[in-house]
């Protein structure tokens, strides 16, 4: 008796730790997706900034019925239509634009990345991808199709072969200083995804239209390539693209569409006008109401003030809620009334988010536990910026006296009017 109660102790003992075995390593009735079972039918490619798309690829010898077959991101499942085929070693796309008809599905992606799951007509789970953050121009693709190596590529291939190898893929380019003076040299830095497979990376500029000027860039730490504009002696535009050359002959542009599209700076000289942030409300809940949108809304709102002698339109100019970034929404030339302040006078601008409203409305609000403010020139250059702290409902906060450099809250609302 003895000898049978151990046994059936070590027996309970063994079956519990096998339980606890099983749970802790996820064998248990989880809410886990199962893994993807094998038919053939592969997701191929992904796009995910701009116009995104997924790209379905047949690995078969035959074609396929897709038939009640589902896609889905990580909140949303559209079902493909009735008579849906795709050829054997062939393709099909499904466009992401939450139309939710034909071959063109009930959700956007996530430039920033998430999960794309893909279903039989039973309902079976044949292949799942979690893509990584997207930028425009770039895929996450098989190399070579329905391979299991994934990679971001700098060169799409929607309903094509994706080859045996991507091109480089450029993550962003940037320039230093942002808002360069007359003969000052310009530093263009490339962050690459990685320097495997890169041959070369070039940098392309031209001024006010020339033809362009290629410069070899020059790899750095970790895959950041330099490169430098020479400074120019007179006003200008200077447009310039970053292009990466594989060791396989494929190239990837930065912007995606150059040389047709480019980034670009401009170098002026104009003085600068005597505009001024003069108030400004960062909780608007029942003061001020906004009525261009045909009804009254509450928004945030920015008063600026001219304390020129001369009438000044702000069209082309900046404004932005980072002092960092002075290329944060620029100011519409559509309607130079709208946008014109009088000697002396003010304009109120809507930080609401809205700018089909009317030139006056921005593309960004503000927050009421505070930041920045400020307004730009056309160039970039500083005309106005204030930083500031937390704010009340209704309480306007500016310049107590019209452009001086006093602040206080403004119990008082005075958008469009001197303060009080």
């Amino acid at each position: 008796m003895l000898i049978s109660s151990k046994i059936y102790r070590f027996t309970f003992l063994l079956s519990l730790f096998s339980l606890l075995l099983t749970i802790a390593c996820g064998g248990g009735d989880g809410d886990d997706e199962p893994e993807p079972t094998a038919e053939g039918i592969l997701i191929n490619e992904i796009v995910a900034s701009g116009d995104d798309w997924i790209e379905l690829y047949n690995a078969l010898e035959t074609s396929k019925d897709l038939s009640g077959y589902t896609i889905s991101d990580s909140g949303n499942e559209y079902e493909l239509p009735a008579g849906t085929t795709i050829a054997a070693r062939g393709f099909v796309v499904l466009l992401c634009n939450d139309l939710g008809t034909g071959l063109n599905t009930n959700f956007k992606l996530s430039s920033s990345g998430e999960s794309v799951s893909l279903k039989n007509a039973a309902g079976t789970l044949i292949d799942q991808v979690e893509f990584p953050n997207l930028d425009n121009g770039q895929s996450y693709a098989r190399f070579p199709d329905g391979a299991d190596l994934w990679q971001i590529t700098g060169v799409t291939t929607q309903g094509e072969s994706n080859g045996s190898d991507g091109a480089p893929a450029i993550n962003s380019i940037s320039r230093s200083p942002l808002v360069p003076a007359l003969n000052e040299n310009v530093v263009v830095t490339a962050e690459l995804i990685s320097t495997t497979g890169v041959a070369s990376v070039k940098l392309f500029h031209r001024f006010n239209g020339s033809a362009f000027s290629e410069v070899a860039m020059t790899l750095q730490s970790g895959t950041s390539y330099t490169g430098t504009i020479p400074g120019m002696a007179t006003e200008g535009t200077v447009e310039y693209y970053v292009e990466a050359v594989g060791t396989n002959g494929s190239s990837s542009f930065k912007p995606a569409s150059a040389p047709g599209n480019t980034d670009d700076y401009l170098l002026n000289t104009d003085p600068l006008p005597r505009l001024v942030i003069n108030e400004f409300m960062a909780s608007n809940t029942a003061c001020c109401p906004d009525t261009d949108s045909g009804e009254d809304e509450f928004d945030d709102w920015i008063e600026i003030h001219n304390l020129g002698a001369t009438a000044v339109n702000l069209a082309d100019m900046y404004f932005s809620d980072d002092k960092d970034n002075p290329f944060g929404d620029k100011i519409s030339d559509d309607d130079a009334a709208a946008t014109t302040i009088p000697a002396g006078g003010y304009l109120v601008f809507w930080a609401d988010g809205s700018t089909s409203q009317g030139p006056t409305h921005l593309n960004f609000s503000l927050s009421a536990d505070g930041e920045d403010i400020g307004l730009f020139y056309i160039d970039g250059r500083t005309i106005d910026a204030y930083t500031f702290g937390a704010q009340s409902e209704n309480v306007s906060w500016g310049r107590t006296t019209d452009g001086g450099d006093t602040w206080g809250a403004q119990a008082t609302p005075t958008p469009g009017q001197a303060n009080q």
